[in-house]
């Protein structure tokens, strides 16, 4: 058995284990909103009816999200994400399950994907279940952003495992040097972004490849970048009822965006406190 057949088994397993609330619909999306309804028996359940992303037939737009959980005060930065206090609902719901399931890849800073047992996909079966049933692999595509070369190819679980797609986007300057440190593996593919990496050229390519729907999952430097260049279609925010993580990390800092709200729910039993928004942004 492989290492990453072992490492997929035991996401599952975490997953199905993990002790979820659920959510409770606060306000739910208009009938004639422009998005696309997500959902099945057992999502719905959870989450108290659909999940929802934005929707367009336009060949040059990639629709793509922007997940993040902030504490009660905003901060998003944690040794542990999970102490941030989103709960398990939106870890294994949201954020590992249906915020990924139309994404034909999933997009991240190097500080987010550097664990070398790291791979971005759903792990629960009914969620995968879903995303095979709407005719899309298994898992998306892995999307990784650097400036510095700073990802463990040589070591990590999503580099050297040939059945995933891999995309390191980079700029000019260290796009040579990490071609090289791919050598042979022929599903990774090196993005030369430009110098210093333009976020619009590398969406771009990444459109020419197939992607058309792309989840990202920061940090916030990348978050801050993508908002900054109207890069964001979706966010979908999870705030937590308590205070945690270092102080002064919003996962945005710039112009004030201008966001609409398309749904808000909140946590239960456990997990009341929790909130959670999907915001269009225009």
């Amino acid at each position: 058995m492989s290492g990453f057949v072992t490492y997929c088994e035991d996401r599952e397993k975490q997953t199905v284990a993990a002790r979820m609330s659920g959510f409770y619909t606060v306000q739910d999306a208009p009938a004639d909103s422009p998005v696309l309804a997500i959902g099945n028996t057992w999502s719905r359940r959870w989450f108290d009816g659909d999940f929802y992303r934005s929707d367009t037939a336009h060949p040059e737009i990639l629709v793509t999200s922007l997940v993040f959980v902030q504490s009660k005060e905003g901060n998003t930065v944690a040794p542990d994400p999970s102490t941030l206090g989103g709960g398990e609902t939106d870890k294994h719901l949201v954020y590992e399950g249906l915020s990924r399931i139309d994404a034909d890849g999933v997009m991240a800073g190097a500080a987010t994907a550097r664990s070398e047992r790291m791979v971005f996909s759903i792990w629960h079966p009914e969620l995968v279940a879903l995303r095979l049933e709407r005719g899309h692999s298994r898992h998306p595509a892995q999307i990784v952003v650097t400036g510095r070369g700073d990802v463990p190819i040589e070591s990590g679980l999503m580099f050297n495992e040939p059945s995933l797609r891999v995309f390191v986007i980079t700029r000019s300057g260290m796009a040579g040097a990490l071609r090289q440190r791919v050598g042979d593996r022929a599903w990774v593919e090196v993005i030369d972004a430009g110098e210093p990496v333009s976020l619009k050229t590398a969406m771009r390519e990444l459109r020419q490849r197939g992607m058309r729907v792309i989840s990202c999952v920061g940090g916030r430097t990348l978050a801050t970048a993508m908002l900054r260049e109207h890069l964001i279609t979706d966010l979908y925010l999870t705030t937590s009822p308590i205070e945690a993580g270092e102080p002064n990390t919003p996962f945005y800092e710039g112009p004030p965006l201008t966001l609409t709200q398309m749904v808000e729910k909140a946590g239960k039993g456990d997990e009341a406190g929790v909130r959670f928004e999907h915001l269009v942004v225009r």
